[in-house]
């Protein structure tokens, strides 16, 4: 499971960003599973990104509405990357620098 951010487009014009973790992830294959979708990303991302969306600004309290009002116009983008990884400063692994 990679980690993703994800910034959000809001039809009132907000830019919402947030980050996935485990139960974003758990919450996609129990509903992916429920209504018969794919669990496997590759096979329909849109939908997988856009859960993911959803599931993460609902945990972190940006976002109240309903999956359907999210995917019914209420979100107009959503952009999912795996963030870069930034190597360790010198200080940041112990060495100092001199």
């Amino acid at each position: 499971m990679k980690k993703l951010t994800i910034v959000t487009e809001m039809a009132d014009g907000a830019t919402l960003e947030s980050s996935t973790a485990l139960p974003d992830y758990m919450l996609f294959e129990r509903t992916a599973k429920k209504h018969g979708w794919s669990t496997t990303p590759g096979e329909n991302p849109v939908v997988w990104e856009t859960f993911l969306a959803w599931a993460s600004l609902r945990r972190l309290k940006l976002y109240q509405g309903t999956w359907e009002a999210f995917i019914g116009g209420e979100a107009v983008n959503v952009d999912a990357k795996v963030p870069e990884k930034v190597p360790p400063t010198p200080s940041e692994v112990g060495i100092e620098s001199s």
